[in-house]
């Protein structure tokens, strides 16, 4: 932070003194603002009087007023303000809860400085993505509601004034889409070589310019649900057990609820969702099959499988173009949609990021 801005106010829940004051101390080392809070009802009370908050870091498990409590009022009523949870165990089962109910992300205690300040830092950035949007969003409404009585005079201001708005969403994507990449090298470059695959395929299919920004958006920030998982599960050299997997599968619900809070983004919600959806129906996380996957999720599932296969991984080095081909064939009728497999081979939308990587 430079001198010119002003502190994050971070309030910080936990019921042991000697983790309240550590956090506090290292977070004040970092020049932000702290308060430190024993009791959920306390959190509750000071969020609850219009006490501004940039982020809260909260313990799960409390006597009276749980984390979870604190989580829920936080969500229903500062929607804007992202919150770290804190574990005492690494505990898959809480991990997913904690992040379906609508915490940014997670940390398991006990949090050395190396792992508090990054996760910080994303959640503040996230925080103002989202309350620049906002802010634009509802300048943008009230902008229109007034064309309505001038749309003559102002129709060239309104142009302008949607061509900045997405500029701005347009880095917004960007800013999201690479803080995955940074998280995990593996898929360093994976979501622009969707998005070009994605939209080669869509325009093949007959997609308008309008859906096909759209296609963009989505390809890019398919796999934001990701910022929330541990980098360590992300980035393990062998397999995955059954409950690291099963953290895994939640990043399409995280992405959804991520992107879902900013409305421009609405129609590209189904590819992020269900992107991992199969064609015979047993992909996740809702089990839909055949045409009740949306065409969008469908063309992305099919270019997402392409490029995993043909990228490095920390399991695995990448599959040639001719196996992962194979693969894609072998798997028309049951991974993917036959009429896109048919579309990806014909127009050879695998080309374009053949030189890529």
């Amino acid at each position: 932070m430079t001198n010119t801005e002003p502190k994050a106010r971070i309030l910080v829940l936990d019921d042991e003194e000697r983790i309240r004051k550590i956090l506090g101390l290292q977070l004040e080392r970092e020049g932000y603002e702290v308060k430190l809070l024993e009791k959920g009802e306390e959190a509750i009370a000071e969020l609850g009087n219009g006490q501004k908050y940039d982020l809260l870091i909260s313990d799960i498990r409390m006597p009276g007023v749980t984390g979870m409590d604190v989580l829920d009022f936080a969500v229903e009523h500062i929607p804007l303000m992202p919150v770290v949870m804190l574990t005492g165990v690494v505990d898959i089962e809480t991990a997913v809860k904690v992040m379906r109910s609508g915490a940014f992300d997670y940390l398991v205690k006990p949090v050395t400085r190396k792992e508090l300040i990054p996760a910080v830092d994303k959640a503040l950035a996230y925080g103002r993505l989202m309350s620049y949007n906002r802010r634009l969003e509802l300048e943008n409404r009230a902008y229109q509601e007034e064309l309505e009585e001038q749309v003559q005079l102002r129709t060239h201001e309104l142009s302008e004034a949607l061509a900045k708005l997405r500029v701005v969403h347009i880095d917004t994507v960007r800013i999201l889409s690479g803080s995955i990449e940074e998280k995990d090298p593996y898929i360093r470059g994976h979501s622009n070589r969707c998005r070009i695959m994605a939209h080669h395929l869509a325009e093949a299919l007959g997609y308008s310019a309008r859906q096909l920004d759209m296609f963009d958006f989505g390809s890019l920030l398919h796999d934001i649900g990701k910022i929330a998982i541990d980098s360590r599960i992300l980035n393990k050299p062998a397999p995955l057990n059954p409950d690291e997997m099963k953290l895994v599968q939640t990043h399409p619900l995280v992405g959804e609820r991520i992107v879902s809070k900013v409305s421009y983004f609405s129609e590209i919600v189904p590819m992020i969702r269900w992107h991992h959806e199969r064609w015979d129906g047993t992909g996740y996380p809702d089990g839909l099959k055949k045409t009740e996957i949306p065409l969008s999720a469908r063309i992305l599932s099919i270019v997402d499988a392409f490029d995993a296969m043909t990228s490095d991984r920390a399991y695995r080095l990448a599959l040639s173009t001719e196996r992962a081909l194979g693969i894609i064939r072998d798997e028309s009728g049951l991974q993917f949609d036959p009429e896109i497999v048919e579309a990806f081979i014909r127009e050879k939308t695998f080309e374009l990021v053949l030189d890529s990587k």
